[in-house]
């Protein structure tokens, strides 16, 4: 007769699907791997991003090349300042002074915007070490590396007011927890389940404002220059909510890892969720044209913020639901006049003015 070890307490919420009995759990035939496609793809993108952004690039010619024309651009302006001083110092005194004076201050800004650059990089390049580290003790069960990373994950968020109780109930029960993955789900749901709810608010409001704005201005060209500004800076604040900060290098090179995100995940992946949305409810012919491209550019916005949550969050998506596009696109149809009046005649002016 065999003894079957006893387990330790787990960490589990009701309707947890590894709580059913065997016989209601679905089959692996019955669509269990479509479930989980959408989110290993996820993960895998957010994975080759992270270690991108970890790593050093090797140095091609194209980058010496622009270096040593920087190189160049930079001398000579450097003596074109010092002539410029030296002129002045020649015809006055003071004017030689004030000059040196406002040459240093700009100095010392540069130096300053170089350091917060670089500051604003290896803030991420933090960031996607926790997530990298956690990724791995996830995947092989280490109980001592999972410890690791949610103690720094807690010194990432040490001097944050919203996260402080979620760190106390951390050092509360973290010695209750026995295994890997349920300290790594104990350290989502106190730290960063009120992050995530901030990060569904800031999408939702970008993508409102992006909606709105093309379906009321009068220039394509508007409607460009507002998309990109908007989602760089919704990329900015997402990436300063979950404790990356980045200089304007720094966005830049997470919006590039995240259209790759995006390609790496399956495109745009528009298609089934605003078909869902528009075609599946027949808005299609309730919104006017500039009210639909709204909706589009809105979804577009939508995608490039949840990209944005895969590669700034810390923590992999363990427990918590990821957020989905088709919400924002329901939240954005709700708010949406039921009879169309207003959208429509402000979409008619818009057109009228163009």
């Amino acid at each position: 007769m065999t003894t079957q070890m006893p387990r330790g307490p787990r960490i589990f919420q009701p309707g947890d699907s590894r709580m059913l009995p065997a016989e209601e759990l679905p089959s692996e035939g019955e669509g269990a791997e479509d479930a989980t496609s959408g989110e290993t793809a996820a993960d895998r993108g957010s994975s080759s991003a992270m270690i991108s952004l970890m790593r050093l690039r090797r140095v091609g010619w194209g980058t010496i090349l622009l270096s040593a024309l920087g190189g160049l651009f930079s001398i000579g302006i450097s003596i074109w300042i010092t002539n410029f001083v030296a002129d002045l110092f020649a015809r006055s005194g003071w004017l030689g002074y004030l000059a040196v004076t406002l040459a240093g201050i700009a100095g010392l800004a540069a130096i300053v915007i170089i350091f917060r650059e670089f500051l604003g990089f290896f803030r991420l390049a933090r960031i996607a070490s926790i997530r990298l580290s956690a990724q791995m003790a996830l995947d092989a069960g280490d109980k001592k590396q999972a410890e690791q990373t949610t103690r720094q994950l807690e010194a990432l968020f040490l001097a944050r007011g919203d996260v402080r109780s979620g760190i106390k109930n951390m050092a509360r029960h973290r010695r209750e927890v026995l295994e890997a993955r349920e300290l790594l789900i104990l350290g989502e749901r106190e730290l960063m389940q009120p992050l995530d709810r901030e990060a569904r608010r800031m999408i939702s409001a970008s993508v409102g404002r992006v909606a709105l704005i093309t379906a009321v201005s009068p220039s394509a060209i508007i409607d460009v220059v507002f998309v990109a500004i908007e989602n760089l800076a919704m990329l900015r604040r997402l990436a300063t909510l979950y404790g990356g900060r980045p200089g304007g290098l720094g966005s830049l090179k997470l919006a590039r890892l995240v259209l790759g995100h995006i390609a790496l995940t399956g495109g745009v992946a528009l298609g089934e969720d605003v078909i869902q949305q528009l075609v599946g409810h027949g808005l299609t012919a309730k919104l006017s044209t500039r009210l639909g491209e709204g909706v589009i550019n809105g979804a577009f916005t939508g995608r490039i913020g949840i990209s944005a949550v895969d590669l700034c969050r810390p923590l992999p998506f363990i427990e918590a639901e990821r957020p989905k596009l088709r919400n924002f696109i329901a939240e954005l149809r709700r708010s949406q006049p039921a009879d169309g009046s207003v959208s429509s005649s402000g979409a008619g002016s818009a057109n009228g003015e163009r």
